[in-house]
């Protein structure tokens, strides 16, 4: 399941909208995309600071969990052991921001391997 995301437009994307996949995710809060559009460039990233579409992110990626197809799945967001059934089943009420508390606070718990640092 791919897991395309519309990218809104920003510096980083040349004030274009893109449709982009998340590759990685680093420490630093940058991000790593892989451009499904066949625009220039291909891969691009995102600081900390710049609009990406955590909602819905967050909403793909659950599906794709749920179907345990996770090859457009970062490896940051590969569950590492079974997320509880009830966060799973609370996550997609929750406001964006408690959603990425929630995704952290799961990595800190280990259900996710570490952010590595930005090369």
């Amino acid at each position: 399941m791919q897991l395309i995301l519309a990218i809104p437009a920003q510096p980083a994307t040349q004030m274009k909208e893109r449709q982009a996949a998340l590759l990685a995710c680093y420490r630093d809060g940058s991000l790593l995309l892989d451009a499904r559009d066949g625009e220039k460039p291909a891969r691009f990233y995102l600081n900390k600071d710049a609009t990406f579409p955590w909602e819905e992110f967050i909403g793909k990626m659950m599906c794709a969990w749920q179907l345990s197809d996770y090859t457009d799945v970062p490896p940051q967001f590969r569950p590492q052991k079974r997320i509880p059934q009830y966060v799973i089943d609370g996550l997609p009420a929750e406001p964006t921001a408690n959603k990425l508390k929630i995704l952290a606070t799961l990595r800190s718990q280990g259900y996710f391997s570490a952010l590595p640092s930005r090369k």
